[in-house]
């Protein structure tokens, strides 16, 4: 059959969009309907199933130890993996037969609002982690998220392959630095942003391959640079001596110095895209043919997804990685799943499984929840193979017959992922508000989920502007000390409004000569976003002089940097 493009209207934010001929052949490749929400408003539902920063104090609902839940306390008792795994439970006890006199999606969120849940998304040999989420095999990790093969990391996200890192963001062996966003192999480098295999160097944008090199960009192969200008090795030690970066006022001075270096004296590629063939998006590697991809490497046949790893033929996804293969409009789908439709959290050999959530090793199943080696169930109750396939086709007929209605008139037939209001998170908490900030007046508005912080009254020991602005003057009393936020509980930074620093912590700022921070780990993790773009896709034009190339690019067009297209970059830069 041969497919042509359409234009839809959306049904959440009412805006054409676009279902091209090779998005009709993957729907009819997995024998679901084409999507009748766009692609943004996709991939923000689904980011609203993401909850890695937010960790709420809760017991095991079994053998009652003490955890550090991604859950909130709304009822449903969470599970310490070892007892979640374990035989003192049964899953199966919670199954019920399908009604066909209600909607299905009301039927499967009374079974996710019953059945206990693990209580964080962790997994593989993790020592010393508790305050993380979305981990695997981590040693000493810290309120760091989304973190895998790594040791000795604190206040980061989307952390792999990584060894002592502070307050980062997107990086991949990376060593003994801090401040460093979508960056690879980077040694004792400070302040850096989408630079590479570069050491000893601080504040630095689009470097590769430098050593020695400070408030600069677009360096290739380079040493003892400052402000792109070569200097001899006692120049730029005293110059960079008399920033006094030890301190919290030189780092100020060369931050504001850095930004300003960035924005006006800097060219910036069109999309952070490399070693890949035939791909849109952002901050990709190692891809081929990706559309319309964020955070993306080593994959191939990919559209409309964001942090997917080693992956092929999946679309619309959020998450997914480690061999998985035709996985469509799902949330963490990882660990050799394959053809899972509408999911949250399939790992370990999910096969085949709609509608369904934390699963492990399943397949064949829809509408289940918190089953483990499972096959052909229907909300948690067992069928024998003929009558499974016979019941699931009903019910997808039944999902189009008795839709699924949400208070904003939304319509969630079989093909849509899960309503908002089954999400157990607030849209605050999530990558969705990462990446898509909203004031809670619009969340609200817009019926997505919300979520008030939980009221902490902190004894405030320090102001944050009495700490000392030199590190050499900070004793270990401060490890003793609850210091105040500047942003003083500002929801937008999910700010904390008081934040203490812990001993590895503080011996990290002395070993490299760097000051206190002064904000909390949530504000400081907003101030590192703000040096990526959001995910949104613009068309635009080359900025080089005579050149009439037009990309996709994350650089809106009212933004005041320099955007080359790759030629001209590669020229340019090279």
């Amino acid at each position: 059959m041969e497919y042509k493009e359409e234009k839809r209207i959306c049904q959440n934010c009412k805006k054409d969009f676009i279902i091209e001929p090779e998005d009709f052949k993957f729907y009819e490749k997995i024998k679901v309907p084409p999507p009748t929400f766009c692609p943004e408003c996709r991939m923000i539902r689904r980011m609203i199933w993401r909850n890695v920063r937010s960790l709420y104090r809760r017991e095991c609902g079994l053998c009652k130890k003490s955890l550090i839940s991604m859950y909130s306390n709304d009822g449903v008792p969470v599970y310490c993996n070892d007892c979640w795994y374990g035989d003192k439970w049964d899953p199966f006890i919670y199954g019920k037969d399908y009604d066909f006199t209600r909607p299905f999606f009301v039927q499967l969120k009374e079974l996710f609002q019953t059945v206990p849940r693990f209580y964080a998304y962790k997994f593989g040999n993790l020592i010393n982690s508790e305050f993380t989420n979305f981990s695997k095999d981590n040693k000493n990790v810290y309120l760091a998220y989304s973190v895998t093969d790594c040791e000795d990391i604190m206040y980061s996200e989307v952390i792999d392959k990584s060894k002592n890192i502070i307050d980062s963001y997107a990086v991949f062996k990376i060593d003994n630095s801090s401040y460093n966003i979508d960056c690879e192999g980077n040694y004792n480098t400070h302040y850096a942003v989408q630079s590479n295999n570069c050491i000893d160097s601080y504040f630095i944008y689009d470097c590769v391959n430098c050593k020695n090199c400070f408030l600069s960009s677009n360096l290739r192969n380079q040493k003892y640079f400052f402000n792109n200008q070569k200097l001899s090795e006692k120049k730029y030690f005293e110059k960079l001596e008399e920033y006094k970066l030890q301190t919290y006022s030189g780092i100020e001075k060369a931050k504001k110095e850095f930004d300003a270096f960035v924005i006006n004296n800097s060219i910036h590629k069109y999309a952070f895209i490399y070693a890949s063939q035939n791909a849109t998006g952002d901050y990709i590697h190692n891809v081929k043919n990706v559309k319309r991809c964020f955070d993306t490497n080593n994959s191939e046949n990919v559209a409309y997804s964001m942090r997917a790893i080693d992956v092929k033929d999946c679309y619309d996804n959020q998450g997914v990685g480690f061999n998985a293969e035709l996985i469509y409009d799902s949330m963490a789908a990882t660990e050799n799943t394959f053809k899972d439709s509408f999911c949250y959290i399939t790992i370990q050999g999910c096969r085949e499984c709609e509608y369904s959530l934390i699963l492990k090793n399943c397949s064949n199943c829809f509408g289940c929840v918190g089953l483990t080696n499972a096959q052909f169930c229907i909300l948690n109750k067992q069928y024998k193979e003929k009558e499974y396939f016979e019941i699931v086709s009903k019910i997808k007929g039944h999902m189009n017959t008795m839709s699924y209605i949400d208070e904003k008139g939304r319509i969630f037939k079989y093909g849509e992922f899960f309503p908002y209001d089954m999400c157990p998170f607030g849209y605050n908490e999530t990558n969705a508000h990462d990446f898509f900030p909203l004031e809670k007046k619009e969340i609200l508005e817009k019926g997505y989920p919300w979520k008030d912080r939980e009221k902490r009254d902190y004894q405030i020991t320090k102001n944050s502007s009495e700490l000392p602005d030199d590190i050499l003057d900070v004793s270990d009393k401060f490890l003793s000390e609850i210091i105040s936020c500047p942003n003083n509980g500002n929801p937008i930074f999910q700010c904390t409004t008081a934040f203490k620093i812990v001993f590895n912590e503080l011996q990290f700022y002395r070993q490299k000569k760097l000051p206190l921070p002064r904000y909390c780990p949530n504000c400081r993790h907003y101030q590192r976003l703000k040096y990526r773009n959001l995910i949104r896709l613009y068309t635009r034009s080359c900025m080089k002089k005579g050149c009439q190339n037009t990309f996709q690019t994350t650089y809106a067009p009212n933004r005041p940097e320099i955007v080359y297209c790759e030629r001209c970059y590669q020229q340019e830069v090279y």
